[in-house]
């Protein structure tokens, strides 16, 4: 049964299993975290409207007990970060200037001394609220803290729930269990590119590709998986896995952009690695587009061409009373038409061969 009290701010702590840290980032060294929250510009907004208004004691933190008397707050550590560093400024290790602003703001400090608080007796307690909230509710995080929540459900119920975990996690959170499946299997895929020390370049931002990427059922394949359930990762192609994460992230300095390029690419990522052509091509360093061209039959690609080509110029007719005529305009179409010729002449030949051969 929760029990709602005031804490003074000493007592309580960041919550070193807060789903939003990075693996690679010490949760339980303050001045890191501090640190990481404040790369987020939303946190000095955060302390300016606490700094103003204070305190919204209608919602607050929500903690279990610690070590030593103190308590670990699961929710609310980003609130935790703004009063801290309201009360302390010198703790921040960045953007101190703003910091101390916002802490020359406050009204009354001696509000801050000690925060609403649900005291929990254990953390399985609050797992259940935490989902609803952040994943399919009014405040979500960003995908990989989702898939981390969810990694802690999943380790918290697979004994119990076999396999109906994943149903189960989709029930608590109020969501589908592929959309778990997917999450999770992301987050497994992420870790194994990142390594254990998380250095590998790999933005947590980036991490949303990888949940994008699993839907496709020729990418899951091309990695050896054989479904989305947990087990299937421990087989995963650890070469294909790295092949995936070059085109997904590696960025070609000369065309400033990755393989991939924009996520709306990756149905075309995925026609490729379908095909040996496509995938010979992004191993050369096509682009997601090229390769997908070089994945489809030859046959297919000329008339898929052909009728595109058709298309636009069929547009470019229903506009041109409306357009100036130039002389560049009249040159390009000078050179649609030799072009088209010169298709047609090819075309008309070929033919002949192939009904000859046939005879």
């Amino acid at each position: 049964m929760d029990i709602f009290r005031t804490i003074a701010v000493d007592e309580l702590l960041f919550d070193p299993l807060n789903p939003r840290i990075p693996n690679s980032l010490d949760a339980g060294d303050d001045q890191a975290v501090l640190d990481w929250m404040l790369e987020d510009a939303g946190l000095v907004e955060l302390m300016g409207s606490i700094a103003t208004k204070g305190f919204f004691p209608a919602e607050p933190l929500l903690v279990i007990p610690g070590d030593l008397g103190k308590f670990l707050v699961l929710e609310g550590n980003r609130r935790l970060a703004a009063v801290k560093l309201l009360r302390e400024p010198s703790l921040a290790p960045r953007r101190k200037i703003a910091v101390q602003q916002m802490a020359n703001a406050v009204a009354n400090a001696d509000t801050l001394e000690n925060l609403p608080c649900a005291v929990f007796q254990d953390r399985s307690d609050v797992l259940d609220y935490l989902g609803y909230r952040h994943i399919t509710g009014i405040k979500q995080w960003e995908p990989a803290a989702k898939a981390r929540y969810m990694q802690t459900l999943y380790d918290a119920h697979v004994t119990t729930q076999g396999d109906q975990v994943y149903r189960y996690i989709a029930r608590l959170i109020g969501s589908k269990q592929d959309y778990v499946k997917r999450l999770l299997g992301a987050l497994r895929l992420h870790e194994r590119i990142a390594g254990p020390s998380g250095q590998s370049g790999v933005a947590n931002t980036s991490f949303s590709l990888l949940t994008l990427a699993l839907n496709y059922t020729s990418i899951t394949e091309f990695l050896g998986l054989d479904s989305l359930d947990q087990s299937s990762f421990d087989s995963v192609d650890e070469g294909r896995l790295l092949q995936l994460s070059r085109w997904l992230y590696t960025t070609d300095p000369i065309r400033d952009r990755t393989q991939l390029g924009d996520s709306r690419n990756m149905r075309l990522l995925a026609a490729a690695v379908s095909t040996t052509g496509g995938i010979a091509a992004l191993e050369r360093g096509d682009t997601a587009e090229e390769a997908a061209r070089a994945s489809i039959d030859p046959s297919e690609l000329f008339r898929q061409s052909i009728r595109s080509a058709r298309d636009r110029l069929i547009s470019a007719q229903a506009v041109l009373h409306t357009v100036s005529v130039t002389d560049s305009i009249l040159s390009s179409l000078e050179e649609l038409e030799e072009i088209a010729s010169q298709i047609g002449a090819l075309a008309r030949r070929k033919q002949r061969r192939d009904r000859e051969s046939d005879v």
